[in-house]
Formats: C-alpha cells, sequence, structure tokens
C-alpha cells in the first residue's frame, strides 16, 4: 500500500502545482486594473537560475525579488531535489506527456550524465566574464516560453474563431450555449489583445523536441541536460534525506530499471541525481526500501565529472565573452532596436534578462517580442519593441510589475510617463503631406502625451498646378517618449511613414558599461 500512497500523493502534487502556476500565467494578463493582484512572476523568482544570472550580473543582488529561490537552494541543501520531482512544471509535463508519447528503452552512456554540469559550468564561466546565457536553457524559462510564445496564441485563436463562427451562423442550441460562455473565457482566459509574436515555431520546435526526448530515455532531459537539475543536484549532495537501503539488493534489481532518474546503482544512491519521487519505497516486493532524515556516506554515489570536461567547459565560457565582445555593439548601432521602458542599461539588461517572455505575456499594446538577433547572438530572446506591430500603452506599468530578476525596472505611473523609449522620426518620401500632398491627421491624433509630440504646421504646397493648404506635421521632441503609437496607427501599407528610433532613451544615461 505504500507505494500508490506515496504514487499518488507525488502526483497530486504535481498537478496541483502544475495547475497553480499555469492559473497564474492566465492571471499575467490586463484584466481591467494597471495593478496586478497576484505574485505571477512567483515561477521564476523561487528559480535558482534566476538568481545565480542576476548575482552575476554589473548591480546589487535583487533581494526583495529572488530570496525564494536562496530559500528553495537552502531546502534543497538539506532534503534534496524535491522541487524536480514534485513542482517543476516541466517535470511533470514529462512525466504526463511520456506515457503519451511512449518511453524509451534506450540507456544511454553514463557519461551524458555529465553534460549537464558542464552546461552548468560553462554558462557560469560566461556569465562570470559577461555573457548571461542561462535563461536559453533554464526550464522554466523554456516551459513559460513555450506558453507565451505557442501555445497561449494558438488558444487564442481556436477560441476566438469558434465564438466567431457560432456567432455569424446560429446553431440551434449550440450556439447560445457557447456564446453564453463568452464573457466568462473573456474576463478568465483570453489575452486582451490576441497575442502574436516572432519566433513562435521555433519555440514550439525546442519543446516539443524536448518532449520526444522522452522517446529515448524517461526524463532525458532531466537527467542529462537540465542546467537548473545539476545546480539543484550540487546542492544536495549532503542532504539528510537518505535511502535504505544504498544499492540494489541481490536478490532484486527492480530499482535500477524502474528508477526515473537512474539514482540507484549497483553499488550506491546518488542523491544529486535523485528526484526525491519516493516511487521506490513502493515498488520494492519486500518492502525494504525506506527513505529516513540523516546524512550517511555515499561513495560512489556521485557523477564523475573529468578534469579535462571541467577545463574545457570552463574555458569554453570564459572565451564566449571576449568573441561576444569583439563583435559590433548591435545595440549601440540598430537605431531601431528598442526595450521596454525602465529596462537597464543594455550591458545589464543582457546579463540580467532570464528570456522569461513575462513581460511579453502581459503587454497591453502587444509591442514586446522576442529578439532573434537583432541584438547580438547574446539578446536571443530578450524583448524588443516593435511599434509597427504593437505599441506601448501610455498609462501602462505592467511589464516592470513581472519582471523577476529587475532587469526592467518597476515604475510608478509617473515615472513611467516620462521614460522615454526613443523618438520618433519622419520619413518626408513617404508621410502623405509631404510625399503626396495628401492630409492626414493619424499620427496627431493617436499621439497620448499630455501635450502633443506631435503638432502641425500649415503649410502652402504645390500639388500638380495647384497651390494648397496642408496641414505638415512636426515632432516636438522634448515631449516624445518614444511610445511607437503613432508608428503602429500609421495608414500606408508596409513600412511605416514614422519611425521609432532609440535616440535619447532615458537608460543611456546609465550605460556604463557602453
Amino acid at each position: 500500500m505504500r507505494f500508490p500512497a506515496w504514487r499518488h500523493l507525488r502526483m497530486a502534487f504535481q498537478i496541483l502545482c502544475l495547475l497553480a502556476f499555469l492559473w497564474l500565467f492566465l492571471q499575467t494578463e490586463y484584466r481591467g486594473s494597471d495593478t496586478l493582484r497576484y505574485p505571477v512572476s512567483l515561477l521564476f523568482r523561487i528559480d535558482p537560475l534566476a538568481a545565480l544570472a542576476d548575482a552575476l550580473a554589473p548591480g546589487a543582488f535583487g533581494w526583495l525579488l529572488l530570496w525564494p529561490a536562496l530559500l528553495l537552494l537552502a531546502l534543497t541543501a538539506l532534503f534534496g531535489r524535491f522541487f524536480c520531482g514534485w513542482i517543476c512544471p516541466l517535470g511533470t509535463t514529462l512525466d504526463g506527456v511520456g506515457k503519451l508519447v511512449g518511453r524509451g528503452r534506450i540507456s544511454p552512456r553514463p557519461a551524458w550524465r555529465r553534460v549537464k554540469y558542464y552546461l552548468l559550468l560553462f554558462m557560469t564561466a560566461a556569465a562570470l566574464f559577461g555573457v548571461q546565457l542561462f535563461g536559453l536553457l533554464d526550464p522554466l524559462s523554456i516551459f513559460l516560453r513555450s506558453l507565451t510564445f505557442s501555445f497561449n496564441p494558438a488558444f487564442n485563436l481556436v477560441a476566438n474563431s469558434v465564438f466567431d463562427f457560432f456567432y455569424q451562423h446560429p446553431v440551434p442550441l449550440v450556439s447560445p450555449l457557447v456564446n453564453g460562455s463568452y464573457d466568462f473565457f473573456r474576463d478568465h482566459l483570453l489575452a486582451f489583445h490576441p497575442p502574436a509574436y516572432q519566433l513562435a515555431l521555433l519555440t514550439l520546435a525546442i519543446f516539443l523536441g524536448i518532449l520526444l526526448l522522452e522517446r529515448v530515455e524517461r526524463r532525458f532531459w532531466c537527467k542529462n541536460l537540465c542546467p537548473l537539475g545539476a545546480l539543484l543536484g550540487l546542492c544536495s549532495r549532503h542532504s539528510l534525506t537518505t535511502r535504505v537501503p544504498a544499492k540494489v539488493c541481490d536478490d532484486c534489481r527492480r530499482c535500477l530499471s524502474d528508477c526515473r532518474s537512474g539514482a540507484v546503482t549497483e553499488t550506491a544512491h546518488r542523491k544529486d541525481e535523485c528526484l526525491l519521487c519516493l516511487d521506490c519505497s513502493g515498488f520494492c516486493p519486500a518492502n525494504r526500501v525506506v527513505f529516513t532524515l540523516g546524512s550517511r556516506p555515499t561513495a560512489g554515489g556521485r557523477v564523475d565529472l573529468t578534469r579535462r570536461g571541467l577545463m574545457t567547459s570552463l574555458a569554453a565560457g570564459a572565451l564566449v565573452a571576449p568573441v561576444t565582445g569583439s563583435a559590433p555593439n548591435l545595440w549601440n548601432r540598430d537605431p531601431y532596436l528598442l526595450r521596454p521602458p525602465g529596462s537597464l542599461a543594455e550591458a545589464e539588461f543582457l546579463r540580467r534578462c532570464i528570456r522569461c517572455g513575462e513581460c511579453m505575456k502581459v503587454c497591453i499594446g502587444g509591442a514586446l517580442h522576442p529578439a532573434l538577433l537583432q541584438a547580438g547572438l547574446s539578446g536571443f530572446y530578450t524583448p524588443l519593441l516593435v511599434p509597427r506591430i504593437g505599441y506601448c500603452e501610455y498609462n501602462c506599468t505592467l511589464c516592470g510589475q513581472v519582471c523577476p530578476t529587475g532587469a526592467i525596472g518597476l515604475l510608478n505611473l509617473a515615472e513611467k510617463q516620462k521614460a522615454v523609449i526613443g523618438i520618433a522620426v519622419f520619413d518626408t518620401d513617404c508621410c502623405l503631406p509631404f510625399a503626396r500632398g495628401e492630409e492626414c491627421l493619424v499620427c496627431e491624433e493617436h499621439c497620448p502625451t499630455g501635450e502633443k509630440a506631435i503638432v502641425f504646421d500649415e503649410r502652402e504646397v504645390l500639388v500638380g498646378s495647384e497651390m494648397r493648404r496642408l496641414k505638415v506635421p512636426r515632432l516636438i521632441k522634448s515631449r516624445c517618449v518614444g511610445c511607437g503609437i503613432c508608428e503602429t496607427r500609421c495608414p500606408l501599407e508596409g513600412a511605416s511613414a514614422i519611425r521609432v528610433i532609440n535616440e535619447g532613451e532615458s537608460r543611456r544615461a546609465r550605460d556604463l558599461w557602453a
């Protein structure tokens, strides 16, 4: 009876945690108030990799934001890798999906276990020398990015299409039922702005690739590639939770084949690999396996990291920084590279941003999108403001509220409305009044600043053989904050006749590393 009890308790807790994280994900949305009611970035505030990235970045450590991650490390040092077996949403997804896609029976070489430690050392060395890569392989970032960029837009597209269909094509009994549920979906499940993101297919491919690794080996990602698992494993090597017996019994070797993490070997129980699922305390036919509190020697129970592997991973990480630094600073040369309001100076921003996608999920105007190579390789998946697609809402401070590491500072409304992202610039070769002699008032009408940053000058313009008096737009630079709504709303097809460039952005005054 012990096996079903522990197994069902763990599964129930995993599902409960997953549902809680999905609920927080849905709450990462504008619901009529500029203040979010719940700690929607909690998943990353308990993320030790986010804390490590923040600790290795310039500036002070964000104690107020990331103390839960330090608490998790302390609990892991005491009790072991319980987070991986009981809480991690990606681990729970792998456990569930593995039953659907099938689990491989291949046993990769033991050397694969070292890879996650080498990846952790590589990324730590790179961060020490100025290039932060933790967010690219952080399982929590991968999980949230996949939800934000791929699954949530698909869900919104399908749901809105269903509601539109049954609204336009009344079906007896069905249409009233579907349309009657719209208010609930709109208020609790659907996004304020229909989401659509760049890199959605790439994000989905990465996520599906991790899931399909279950066909190779159960929890292949967790055992061999996860840098968060490596960090938690290092912390749990001397934990108090001990398995008795530590090795497989001579008359039964079931632990070798059934342990989901492969933590039980011929000679020892590897604490740094054990996920504390406690399944083995139940599937033991003789009921011999128990877990007790009390540190005991675990000789032979660790993954051996070769000296060559250690030196190679550290050297490769240290080499990343100067190689990256020798490349042109694209962010300093690309005038269209825009960051969210409140962002830190670029060098510190790149080292604190964990690439979680929370700011992009919560953006009311749909302006924030993941970068590909616009900010260089080190800026992959960091948020960019793309004004032709969406704009920064003048009365919104949500992105600063959800950022778990402080890469985007929390601004009050008055500070936000003064924060300069960039300035708007007219392309007189395309702008209708300049290029065609046609009056257009759209940019001025949508400008949100107290005193309009876009004003009109009346001029006599020769159109064909006729003189016309037209209103010609002019930008007052001191009033423009670069919100981008003028570029979003410009009625021209294709490229806008007014573009926002990053000249004069507020954070440049703080950029000590430019």
